[in-house]
């Protein structure tokens, strides 16, 4: 069954934006795996390593609704082995992903996509503004190395992340030495902080 068509850049640099976060040895063998979801002709791509999940918009034209997983370092060196341009086909079927671009024909093992781990998102804390890339990556990097590495205190492994008003800021601290950043955003919000975790925050820095 042909469920999306596209051509490879639009599905490589979605899947590039989750992959960082997989691991290839796991002892569970679906977070190994990237989930591909297809609704209304629209496709998401999501990972998790249980500690962070992420999510990305895929390409357009997926055929009909489906929820399938399947190898993520695989699937992503198959797309990176195709020439810039290559109208990419894939289809699923008997459990089995099959990715056809030209004469090329790779196959792919997939896992029941009821089995993939999601995480529960909280609705008791929600804001809404917009940064760029660069400022934000920027004000990771004057915070992140006081980050605290494996310490009992889980929450020292990451960065508090606090909107208020019309101010985004970023504490880092290991206990020992503390780090602050702070700009202003486009919004007026009421307070609202989160923890980030290292690992995410190193994804985000080096994007």
């Amino acid at each position: 069954m042909l469920i999306l068509q596209a051509e490879r850049d639009s599905l490589l640099k979605p899947l590039q934006a989750v992959t960082g976060i997989v691991e290839r040895r796991h002892t569970l063998p679906i977070l190994s795996n990237v989930l591909i979801e297809g609704r209304g002709g629209q496709t998401k791509l999501l990972a998790t390593d249980l500690e962070i999940q992420i999510d990305t918009a895929g390409p357009e034209g997926g055929a009909g609704d489906f929820r399938i997983t399947t190898n993520a370092k695989k699937f992503q060196d198959i797309l990176r082995a195709l020439p810039a341009g290559a109208l990419v086909s894939l289809d699923w079927d008997d459990n089995r992903l099959t990715l056809k671009a030209g004469k090329s024909r790779f196959a792919l093992q997939t896992l029941p996509a009821a089995d993939f781990p999601m995480m529960n998102v909280g609705e008791d804390i929600s804001a809404t503004f917009s940064l760029g890339q660069e400022r934000f990556k920027t004000m990771l990097s004057q915070v992140q190395y006081s980050m605290a590495v494996q310490d009992i205190r889980y929450y020292l492994n990451g960065l508090l992340m606090q909107v208020e008003g019309s101010q985004l800021r970023l504490v880092a601290t290991d206990g020992h030495r503390l780090d602050y950043a702070a700009c202003a955003i486009d919004a007026d919000l009421p307070r609202a902080e989160v923890i980030l975790p290292r690992k995410r925050c190193w994804n985000c820095s080096n994007c």
